[in-house]
């Protein structure tokens, strides 16, 4: 009876244990996406509540001017999980704005008529937020057919967008997540993001061009 009772004791430690440690996992997690989100909200000139940092914009116009990158500079950075938060997409993008321009036209028109398309878009999103099949895409979208889904799949799927893991689920591409959000991201700016245009007599915005941009 004495045995039992220690074993019952030792088994209800390990499970402490166990919890206490999922716990610490679950804090260093939390810690490291808050500072990813933090340093993305400095990459794009924006404080953590979202307010937008003049002195940063004009930071990296010196930057620029220092390093010799005349066209100018891209930098975008993110963190985004799925709707179930198993699946977690983080990414620290810079690039030349001269590199971006040369882009082949081609392979970026295959990309962005690839997304053109409205049901295309809405297959994309909801494959973003989770895992789905042909099945459920027709019943959530209301596509009418497994083949109008399959087709547009094919479509998705020829510009490297999604791919189909074992049994029909498909999943978003990982590589491309960053340009999906980038693009969103920037419609979402045309209507929302303050941009200041710069004579570039000076080279950099005066205080009123800043304050406005604030």
């Amino acid at each position: 009876m004495a045995g039992k009772k220690v074993k019952n004791e030792v088994e209800g430690i390990r499970n402490e244990l166990q919890n206490l440690s999922e716990a610490v996992w679950a804090l260093r997690e939390h810690a490291t996406i808050q500072t990813a989100a933090a340093a993305a909200a400095s990459s794009t000139g924006r404080s953590p509540n979202g307010v937008l940092v003049a002195s940063s914009v004009a930071n990296i116009a010196a930057d620029l001017d220092v390093a010799g990158a005349a066209r100018g500079a891209v930098v975008t950075r993110g963190v985004v999980r799925n709707a179930a938060g198993d699946r977690e997409y983080r990414w620290d993008f810079e690039a030349n704005a001269g590199d971006l321009l040369a882009v082949d036209d081609e392979q970026a028109s295959r990309l962005l008529a690839a997304i053109s398309h409205r049901q295309r878009l809405a297959i994309l999103k909801l494959i973003l937020d989770q895992p789905t099949t042909a099945a459920e895409l027709v019943s959530t979208l209301d596509l009418g057919t497994t083949g109008a889904a399959y087709h547009h799949l094919h479509v998705l799927q020829s510009a490297d967008l999604v791919t189909q893991e074992g049994r029909g689920v498909f999943v978003v591409q990982a590589h491309r997540v960053s340009a999906i959000f980038s693009i969103l991201a920037g419609i979402e700016s045309a209507a929302s993001a303050s941009v200041t245009e710069v004579a570039k007599d000076d080279g950099a915005p005066d205080e009123a061009e800043l304050a406005e941009a604030g």
